[in-house]
């Protein structure tokens, strides 16, 4: 995936409870940036780290610009999440994903499905079925990404839905994306929110799969890149 715009550089400045940001660009304007991504906001939005961004593609929004890529000295991180969607897609339809090998279609579940919080369906000609829910994970530790976070009421919803298509025959998925390239692994922890913790720890042992994979990022773009193993 290419970012439509060229990026812009410049460095967070201020940081707000909500899910705004001042940027300071390289000729010393200051600017208001929307960051879509509470988590990241929390973990990597800190006073002097680097920051990209896009102009709004709606003009008329008080905020004008969006917040992409954050650098706190690691290297680039991606913290847009609305691009998820696209990013899943495009490496399905390029055969990047090998846990989804086994199918053959892929499908944008639409809000008049009422399918809570869930976002494709794949299927096969086996009439097999999937059903997938897309998260980001920001934590880091060393080389590792850490999961999970806290975990939100939709993100509940989500499970009580995925256990419903779990009891008409078909697998589920929670597809984490970590959205950068300096991670090794994925270590499940119980430090950041235990509650979280043991509600995940939960899912897992009645049979949500959880599986995550890496990205290739630029300042031109980003791209799904190699599967990352999770230790529990």
């Amino acid at each position: 995936m290419l970012f439509e715009n060229e990026l812009i550089k410049g460095r967070i400045v201020r940081r707000y409870k909500s899910l705004i940001v001042d940027v300071e660009l390289q000729d010393g304007t200051v600017v208001p940036a929307f960051c879509a991504e509470g988590e990241a906001s929390a973990v990597l939005h800190q006073v002097g780290n680097e920051a990209f961004l896009t102009p709004a593609k709606d003009k008329r929004r008080r905020v004008p610009y969006d917040l992409e890529l954050v650098n706190r000295g690691e290297g680039l991180v991606l913290v847009n999440s609305g691009h998820n969607l696209e990013l899943f897609m495009e490496a399905f339809h390029e055969g990047v994903l090998e846990d989804f090998n086994a199918y053959s279609r892929i499908r944008m579940i639409d809000l008049s499905e009422k399918i809570n919080h869930i976002d494709f369906e794949l299927s096969n000609d086996k009439g097999e079925k999937c059903y997938v829910f897309i998260a980001n994970m920001y934590h880091k530790d060393k080389g590792s990404a850490i999961f999970p976070a806290q975990v939100s009421f939709f993100e509940l919803q989500m499970f009580e839905e995925m256990h419903r298509l779990r009891r008409q025959g078909h697998k589920t998925k929670v597809f984490m994306i970590a959205p950068r390239q300096d991670c090794l692994d994925v270590r499940f922890s119980w430090s950041i929110d235990p509650v979280s913790a043991a509600k995940i720890f939960d899912e897992a042992k009645n049979g949500l799969e959880f599986i995550c994979y890496g990205c290739k990022i630029d300042k031109k773009g980003i791209s799904i890149g190699r599967k990352l193993n999770i230790s529990y």
